[in-house]
């Protein structure tokens, strides 16, 4: 013999009133819409596809066509990018049988800690490319100096550009921490080594350094983003050139434009 239900139980026939009254001024919670802020998608029709603009600069520069990041930075500086954002446990808790779950989470932006120990923000170029690293991350779409300055934020000093792509498609682009700022102050990148104002001031730097410095100039690095060639005058004995290195690597650390636009750099002597 079976248990039949009873129509009229309350317990089991009972809905949640704002289930029953259907009131189209609330949600499905029962909260009321108003006062709620909705704003349009600053990405009407984003198929979640690289950007074509985007696409283009990528190109020009794994085919060597943009070798020192220029357009490609240009081109970020107008697009959209995707920051991926993962579910991070605030609260645990342990069951009556020894178990260890999850009580409480929020969401955060995924950062990465380099060998070295600073920490870099991964953005990606499209939907496929955000999955194709962790198909768990949740993709946000933001303008590319909008996640620039969520990376000064929490403390990235560069950011990584679709860190899953493969070799053979170039593979993932690191943008130095002069890049960051450049994004994150919404001021024009220009290579260091063709940037004026960075060559102004590294003349300052010299001349304030020593009357035995010739020159000091930025170009593009091989090991470093930027070789500092210093010129000295002729004659001088090695505890000599030593004093002039010490006191221009001094005036250098002082210089705030040295430190934004510059993300490494060698000094070399003697050209």
């Amino acid at each position: 013999m079976t248990e039949q239900e009873d129509p009229a139980d309350p317990v089991r026939r009972t809905l949640p009133a704002h289930f029953r009254e259907k009131s189209p001024l609330t949600d499905t919670a029962g909260v009321t819409w108003e006062g709620r802020d909705y704003t349009v998608s600053p990405f009407p029709g984003d198929d979640g596809s690289v950007p074509p603009a985007l696409a283009q600069a990528l190109d020009a520069f794994r085919t060597g066509a943009d070798p020192h990041r220029r357009q490609l930075v240009a081109a970020l500086s107008g697009s959209r990018v995707l920051v991926p954002i993962m579910a991070v446990a605030t609260e645990t808790g342990t069951t009556a049988h020894g178990l260890t779950g999850d009580n409480g989470a929020d969401m955060a932006m995924v950062s990465i800690t380099a060998a070295d120990g600073s920490r870099l923000l991964p953005l990606f170029t499209s939907v496929a490319a955000l999955a194709a690293w962790r198909a768990d991350a949740r993709p946000v779409p933001v303008v590319a100096p909008q996640a620039a300055q969520a990376a000064v934020q929490e403390g990235c000093t560069s950011l990584l550009l679709d860190p899953a792509a493969p070799a053979e498609e170039g593979g993932p682009i690191l943008l130095p921490r002069s890049v960051l700022w450049a994004l994150a102050q919404g001021r024009e990148w220009i290579p260091p080594h063709e940037d004026p104002e960075l060559a102004a001031a590294l003349e300052r730097v010299g001349r304030g350094a020593s009357e035995q410095v010739i020159s000091l100039a930025a170009r593009a690095g091989e090991r470093a983003e930027v070789d500092l060639h210093l010129q000295l005058r002729p004659g001088l004995t090695a505890p000599e050139v030593r004093t002039v290195v010490d006191a221009v690597t001094a005036r250098l650390g002082t210089e705030e434009i040295v430190a934004e636009r510059i993300s490494s750099l060698r000094l070399v002597l003697g050209s």
